[in-house]
């Protein structure tokens, strides 16, 4: 009796053991699409839902890549009208090995946050972007077998940072986290997924008298929250708006704003097929980007179907002012350049001026600011 009840102890071990297993939690086989919707976050981490874009990602196959066996995901981001019919601009790099997921390390959404941080130093002899590009390499991320709320080191680097004549003692730090698992309610059910958060880190070093260690005084600590569920993987992504202390290096505080990826979609296709082409239902136009502008701002539009299209630009007195589009055009979205100091519209005086889509049964006109 004992041996059996031994038996069934080694049995559910081992059961839970494999239920752990990394690979578990990602798709088999190429052909995995999900379609995220992706939302700012303003300083206390509300959604502006105005800014609000979408991501696809598509698992494309898989093959070694930098020394592992790496599974393929190309990923694309847009606003909603254009996202179907893009084309794919950027990878990503998966590996599975027992327990570990490894992602090659890529900053991208935490490099526009670096940049940000970069700006405010404006220091044209060094970069907080380009350190980190500088670290791309395969790390082990997603620890599934880790102890709940068990910090892990991924990578840390002290070294000496040169701004402005200061020399300052610097350590860059990525950090891993498993945290309690939980059931999400999302756009295709209530999933249990694992839960992890990646930390990037900088932090000033005092160093002390040997033998006493560093002290380090954090500058930046960027957090990402991830949910995984088995053979879905990645579920959401939040990353909080974060407060950035520079007062250690004579700079005021700033925030850097945040951002959530919800799934909407998860499609299996089970071989990888090209993505279908999408054509609007409707003909629209869109607020143009930014507004107000100087010197230049973007004009996006769809058509359903071939039309002979104009796109003119109009002063508060009806003159017109420019010529963006005057030709037959066929179905999609479009965007189009104006810029104020350019060509015949150059040195374009600040004000409101007016941009109007025209087909052969289609007139909408929107107002824009020009202000320098």
């Amino acid at each position: 009796m004992k041996r059996f009840s031994y038996f069934l102890l080694l049995l559910t071990i081992s059961e839970n053991i494999y239920a752990q297993q990394a690979s578990d939690y990602f798709p088999e086989q190429p052909g995995w699409r999900w379609e995220y919707t992706l939302t700012p976050l303003d300083s206390v981490n509300n959604e502006i839902e105005t800014l609000r874009y979408y991501r696809h990602d598509l698992f494309v196959t898989e093959s070694n890549y930098e020394g592992k066996l790496a599974k393929i995901v190309q990923t694309k981001s847009g606003p909603a009208i254009t996202i179907h019919f893009q084309p794919y601009l950027d990878s990503l790099f998966f590996h599975f090995s027992g327990f570990d997921g490894y992602e090659y390390f890529k900053v991208g959404y935490f490099g526009i946050l670096l940049s940000v941080l970069d700006s405010e130093l404006n220091n044209p002899n060094f970069s907080f972007a380009e350190l980190f590009n500088s670290l791309e390499e395969w790390y082990s991320i997603y620890r599934f077998s880790q102890t709940i709320n068990d910090e892990y080191s991924i990578l840390q680097i002290d070294t000496i940072v040169v701004i402005d004549s200061q020399t300052l003692p610097l350590r860059f730090e990525y950090l891993g986290e498993r945290l309690q698992d939980e059931i999400l309610d999302t756009p295709i059910g209530n999933l249990d997924c694992n839960k992890f958060v990646r930390k990037l880190g900088i932090s000033y070093l005092i160093i002390p008298p040997l033998p006493l260690p560093p002290i380090a005084i954090p500058i930046l600590l960027l957090k990402d929250y991830v949910w995984i569920a088995e053979d879905y993987w990645i579920i959401q992504e939040i990353i909080p708006s974060t407060e950035v202390d520079l007062s250690i290096l004579g700079l005021e505080n700033f925030f850097i704003p945040g951002l959530k990826s919800m799934i909407d979609t998860v499609v299996n296709t089970a071989t990888v097929v090209d993505e279908e082409v999408y054509f609007p239902e409707e003909i629209t136009l869109e607020q143009n980007f930014p507004n107000p502008f100087n010197p230049s701002t973007t004009i996006k539009f769809s058509l359903p179907a071939s039309n002979y299209t104009t796109l003119k630009i109009y002063n508060t007195i009806g003159e017109e002012v420019a010529v963006l589009i005057d030709k037959e055009l066929t179905a999609g979205t479009y965007e189009v350049k104006f810029d104020s100091h350019s060509g015949e519209v150059r040195n374009l005086p600040s004000g409101v001026y007016f941009y109007q889509l025209q087909t052969e049964r289609y007139t909408e006109t929107k107002k824009m600011l020009l202000m320098k």
